[in-house]
């Protein structure tokens, strides 16, 4: 009887034990997928920021009206940038910021630096003012990072 008694008490302590371990996983893996996806969206939202700084920068950097402008491209509105003998062109395609210098002709894909990965890049040129719109994924959802740059000559 004793002996009953005694495996009993043991299987029970195994199966409170097993149980203990399995939401112990169930709570790691929770906390890992989560910890991924915050991760995972504060990197798309650093990217944003990084493209937009970058390009701040690029345009303080060139900053003339006569130098700066918008270009339809087939990858669709780039910022050209003309520096004398050459040509720098901020575009989006295929997720990525891209920036190409040319001497001649559009910018290729094939031929360019990438930049940051991003879900969207919009750019338009309205006198002095610069408007860039940049675009990243959050949660699944875009999240749009605006601004304008104002030119000062």
């Amino acid at each position: 009887m004793r002996n009953k008694s005694l495996a009993i008490e043991s299987i029970a302590v195994m199966i409170v034990l097993i149980l203990m371990a399995f939401l112990v996983f169930l709570v790691v893996r929770s906390g890992s997928s989560s910890y991924n996806k915050i991760l995972t969206d504060k990197q798309n939202t650093e990217s944003a920021r990084v493209a937009y700084s970058y390009i701040n920068m690029k345009i303080k950097q060139n900053d003339s009206a006569s130098r700066i402008s918008v270009a339809d491209t087939r990858y669709g509105a780039a910022l050209r940038i003309d520096s004398g003998a050459y040509t720098t062109y901020i575009f989006f395609t295929e997720g990525r910021l891209y920036e190409c210098l040319t001497k001649d002709g559009p910018p290729e894909a094939d031929a360019a630096n990438a930049i940051t990965k991003l879900s969207g890049f919009e750019v338009s040129k309205k006198g002095r003012y610069i408007h860039i719109k940049l675009s990243s994924e959050k949660n699944g959802v875009a999240e749009d990072l605006e601004g304008t740059v104002a030119l000062r000559t």
